[in-house]
């Protein structure tokens, strides 16, 4: 088992103030992350990610310290989530972890 990080898009709730001096609820969006344990039997591939649109490079900003990297991870099986999880580490990270395994 591989433990990593994986990044997702979740949605905020913060409230703003009218001119009235009345409140409502704006919602947006931030990314965070969650540990995920991945079956290595599972693994199809790795690779670099880059953050390449403009809101995706602001929202990674607010919540991931400067010069954080992150990687693609490619899963084989059929299950009801995506194949394809971004996830924080570099490439180099992975090659170094992965290579002592048995994969």
């Amino acid at each position: 088992m591989l433990k990593v990080s994986e990044v997702y898009e979740k949605q905020i709730k913060t409230y703003e103030e009218r001119p009235d001096g009345s409140e409502y609820a704006v919602f947006g969006k931030a990314l965070a992350t969650r540990d995920v344990l991945i079956n290595t039997d599972y693994l199809v591939a790795i690779h670099p990610f880059e953050l390449t649109s403009m809101a995706s490079v602001q929202l990674a900003e607010g919540s991931f310290p400067e010069g954080t990297k992150f990687s693609t991870v490619v899963l084989d099986g059929n299950s009801f989530r995506k194949s394809e999880m971004v996830v924080v580490g570099s490439f180099e990270k992975f090659c170094q972890v992965l290579q002592g395994t048995d994969i």
